[in-house]
């Protein structure tokens, strides 16, 4: 959301609250006072908060209704009086609707649970498994409860209650005060949240820390099945912001924002985490804990728990106890855990060099951690798909160190990630849809899966099963370019245009400077034949990124279909007769319309393992189609020769 809709925003809930007695304060009254059409003040509410106006504005009066009863001693009829309801009829079926229970009877349990909260005394303990193995969950440390910026009654209480660990009770309290207004009126809106970078305030050293902590509460939180939870790519640029939390909640089409500090020093730690209402910067949820480094883990697993339970989020059995199994029981292999996925972010060559080092640490200090493995597993699956060097020293263990995760813990979505794209670079695709779709079965929520699974589909013709997956992945990863550019790519394969250009509207705003993002527009406008539109975003590639030897060859391509076919053969004579060279070769041969040349390079890029992406679906080597010895190439690689366009 930009400046100006935020500043309405707070504007829309100033006029409102103002207002919010008087009942027949219409919304052409509001539109007026604001200076906005109806149509203006409907999207900007729609599109911030997921509300109508009408439902919009009946949820302040709630909430304020709710603020009566926890605070005031006014009879419900009072409260739906100062509150803008006709009758208290109304406000008590409402109130029911969206709280689940009548005025009175949330006043009664609001009321027991302070006094609930004000007896607490000694902190409250989950059972201690067994020395023996078991799966419960072990006990919280002891933390201190914070206070939440808005005042509320039982927020008092919680402060009275003194520093414990409290983060069991607070469970069904959070529960109560604001999972259930998350549903009622808009039930067709996924329950969305954002974990933002947590913010470091010790040593510069300690940003690891700092960064695994955020990374492992955003790994849980994943783990429930009803929420969408932002992928960490998109959240990454909110480290330093200055941004208010409508307008990073509108730019990630979230509704709730968890935010954190977290300060270590030799072995102990302090960790603050906050839930927010984004729209109205309410924070709903907040706790602290302090203590032994050692035991953070059961402070972050009670939190997504906590979490969960708030968003009105069922947990079942299963998912629980995932979120109560720490991923090792040895500390020393955690730490260096974590400063291997610090390395491993931002996916430079030397980041995951590194990276690997301390994951081999970690598994010498507990050899049955299985997300070590994982994480060896995609690193060395990255040195392949970045391209840095040849990828026959990292298949081997990318695939060993993979199939070891699965074995120490059959739900490592993203071991069985890593294992369905060597099946797809080696054109293993039945085996690839299979593990892919086990890997989206433990990791729903992790957009990478999403979006791998997508261009997979897409390889396999599969274009409208690919927009779908690729759909999913950006709405966990929307500020992520490349899942973009993947996405738009599955529009324009899918001749869906105007969603395309809808989709490219957006991302020529946020990623003019990625080289790559000229290659999604490239493409869309050769699909439609539009060469010189298409030349002129593959020359923005090149610009951008000399070192990509595709991008001349595509404009190769645009300037033979243009009518100038010496550009395309003087780039032909300048490319070495090699394997890498190959497709692009046969991209060029394309352009030219010589079907014998490209042929030929697609039967050699067959032999070595070097072929275009989606041969199968590219408009480039559609006027092949009908040619048998094109049908043989896929069937080399794998690919059915049915539905193709004739």
């Amino acid at each position: 959301m930009n400046t100006v809709d935020a500043s309405l925003l707070e504007r829309l809930n100033q006029t409102i609250d103002q207002h919010i007695d008087q009942s027949d304060y219409s919304i052409d009254e509001l539109c007026a006072e604001l200076g906005l059409s109806r149509s203006g003040l409907f999207r900007l509410i729609k599109q911030q908060t997921g509300f109508s106006t009408t439902l919009y504005i009946r949820h302040r009066r709630l909430l304020r209704a709710r603020l009566l009863l926890e605070t005031t001693a006014l009879r419900v009829a009072e409260i739906a009086d100062q509150t803008g309801f006709s009758t208290s009829q109304d406000l008590s079926r409402y109130f029911a609707e969206t709280f689940g229970c009548s005025p009175s009877e949330y006043r009664k349990q609001s009321a027991e649970s302070s006094a609930q909260l004000s007896r607490v005394a000694e902190p409250v303990a989950e059972p201690v498994p067994p020395s023996g193995g078991g799966a419960g969950p072990a006990p919280l440390p002891p933390a201190e409860p914070s206070v939440a910026a808005t005042p509320r009654r039982r927020l008092t209480a919680m402060q009275i209650a003194g520093a414990s660990g409290l983060l069991l009770v607070l469970l069904a309290l959070i529960g109560w005060y604001v999972g259930r207004h998350v549903g009622t009126d808009q039930p067709a809106q996924p329950v969305a949240l954002a974990v933002l970078p947590f913010q470091n305030t010790g040593d510069a050293q300690s940003q690891y820390f700092s960064d695994g902590v955020m990374e492992q509460t955003h790994q849980l939180l994943t783990l429930v099945e009803g929420l969408k939870v932002i992928s960490r790519t998109s959240t990454a640029q909110y480290a330093q912001t200055r941004k208010s939390p409508a307008q990073i909640a509108g730019e990630l089409g979230v509704t709730y924002l968890l935010t954190g500090q977290v300060r270590q020093w030799n072995n102990q730690v302090r960790l603050s985490v906050e839930l927010v209402l984004a729209a109205e910067n309410q924070t709903l949820w907040s706790h602290t804990y302090e203590g032994p480094a050692k035991d953070i883990f059961r402070f972050i697993s009670g939190t997504a728990r906590a979490v969960a339970d708030a968003l009105n989020q069922q947990l079942s059995q299963t998912t629980a106890q995932r979120l109560t199994q720490p991923p090792t029981h040895n500390h020393d292999a955690y730490t260096e855990y974590l400063k291997g996925q610090y390395l491993l972010l931002p996916r430079t060559e030397a980041g995951l060099t590194g990276s690997l080092v301390n994951f081999d640490r970690a598994i010498a200090l507990d050899s049955t951690f299985a997300d070590a493995y994982a994480a060896k597993a995609l690193v060395h699956f990255l040195f392949i798909a970045e391209g840095y060097g040849p990828s026959d020293p990292h298949q081997k263990p990318a695939e060993t160190n993979a199939l070891t995760a699965i074995r120490l813990n059959p739900r490592n979505g993203m071991a069985y990630a890593v294992l369905a794209n060597l099946y797809r670079v080696q054109n293993k695709w039945e085996q690839a849809v299979t593990t892919y779709q086990i890997a989206l079965r433990y990791a729903p929520n992790d957009a990478q899966i999403n979006y791998w699974y997508s261009i997979t589909l897409r390889s396999l013709g599969q274009v409208d099963e690919a927009v779908r997956y690729s759909t999913n992945a950006l709405g966990l990863d929307p500020l992520h370019p490349v899942i973009l550019i993947g996405h738009i790519g599955n529009l324009t394969y899918a001749n869906r245009f105007a969603e395309a250009r809808q989709a490219i509207a957006e991302g020529s705003r946020l990623h003019s400077q990625v080289a790559s993002w000229y290659w999604a527009t490239g493409y869309y406008y050769l699909y439609q034949q539009q060469y010189a539109k298409a030349y002129a975003e593959f020359a923005k590639c090149r610009q951008l990124n000399h070192d990509t030897d595709v991008y001349p060859a595509m404009m190769a391509y645009c300037s033979a279909r243009l009518g100038r076919p010496q550009e395309a053969r003087a780039l032909l004579d300048s490319l070495p007769y090699v394997p890498d060279q190959y497709a692009h070769r046969a991209m060029v041969y394309a352009g030219l319309g010589n079907a014998d040349s490209c042929l030929t390079y697609l039967e050699r890029g067959a032999e070595t393992g070097r072929l275009p992406n989606y041969l199968k679906v590219s408009v480039l080597f559609r006027f092949l189609h009908r040619q048998p010895r094109f049908q043989a190439v896929l069937r080399q690689v794998g690919l059915e020769t049915d539905n193709l366009t004739k």
